[in-house]
């Protein structure tokens, strides 16, 4: 079974590899600046939190890439779980992740 999840989760990164390389450069640093900023407040926060502000030519699967890549840089950690706030997710659960303070 362990290496189903390996399998899994090579699958998923390069799903998001490919969307974030598919997405405007300019588009990805602007939301890792916007991660950035939220992590900075050390308030819980999730994609939710900044959807309104993200800007066009970004991927959808390029977000989750993103806040993957932040939370492996230890900029930020998951905390919870909640029901995405996005009517076309139909309430699926989002996480939420707060910034690693030092």
């Amino acid at each position: 079974m362990t290496s189903q999840l390996t399998i899994a989760d090579a699958l998923a990164e390069e799903g998001m590899a490919r969307a974030t390389a598919a997405s405007a450069p300019s588009a990805v640093e602007l939301l890792d600046r916007l991660i950035a900023q939220c992590a900075a407040t050390g308030e819980r926060f999730s994609a939710n939190s900044i959807r309104s502000q993200l800007p066009e030519g970004l991927r959808p699967a390029a977000i989750g890439g993103r806040f993957r890549e932040a939370a492996r840089r230890g900029l930020i950690r998951p905390v919870d779980y909640v029901p995405s706030t996005d009517p076309r997710t139909h309430g699926h659960p989002v996480r939420v992740w707060q910034g690693r303070t030092a």
